[in-house]
């Protein structure tokens, strides 16, 4: 009798053979393994993606000469409308004190990165500004990233499946907002 390696397609349960039907009186092993180890996939992808994500962020922050808070503040103007935002803003989305984005704010504008201005109506309002340089070296690094990063998805993917793809990483998105704000309502372990 030959021997296989391949898996059998359903298994019997609890003593009961199943059927290739999804009926709720008759479990399907693929119902409960299929859906762990989808999970297991996932999880090693989505480890691999923000390893690899991580690792070129700090490439970005190698090459820029800033560090990572300073990197997401740039991000942050720079993706804004006009690429300008204001110093409280940025304090919000990077959980910082205003000293905090002061001292974050004079490094940038030292490098020449970002330029601050008063708000053209309201005189007591600060205006942070991407400059040219800022905006030229963000768009020589990333540009052609993007450019290569589309090429090879929509080789790989059709309409659907990229549709897919941006609801997920929309709501991952999503998710990582929400814990980022339950991690900042939570006190600082004490330090020992």
């Amino acid at each position: 009798m030959p021997t296989s390696n391949a898996r059998p397609r359903s298994l019997p349960h609890a003593g009961k053979a199943t059927t290739g039907t999804r009926d709720s009186a008759k479990p399907l092993c693929p119902r409960t393994t299929q859906p762990a180890r989808i999970s297991a996939e996932l999880k090693r992808a989505l480890e691999f993606y923000h390893g690899t994500a991580e690792d070129l962020i700090r490439e970005f922050i190698r090459v820029l000469g800033v560090n990572e808070t300073d990197r997401r503040a740039l991000e942050i103007v720079l993706l804004e409308n006009d690429k300008a935002t204001t110093p409280g803003l940025l304090a919000e989305r990077l959980g910082l004190t205003a000293a905090g984005v002061t001292i974050m704010l004079n490094r940038l504008e030292k490098q020449g990165y970002i330029a601050r201005t008063l708000h053209p109506t309201d005189r007591r309002r600060v205006i942070v500004m991407a400059t040219e340089l800022a905006a030229h070296r963000v768009q020589e690094l990333v540009v052609p990233m993007i450019v290569e990063s589309y090429k090879m998805l929509l080789n790989s993917y059709d309409s659907g499946e990229l549709d897919t793809i941006a609801d997920f990483l929309t709501r991952a998105g999503e998710l990582q907002q929400i814990h980022r704000q339950r991690l900042r309502d939570v006190d600082p372990y004490a330090r020992p």
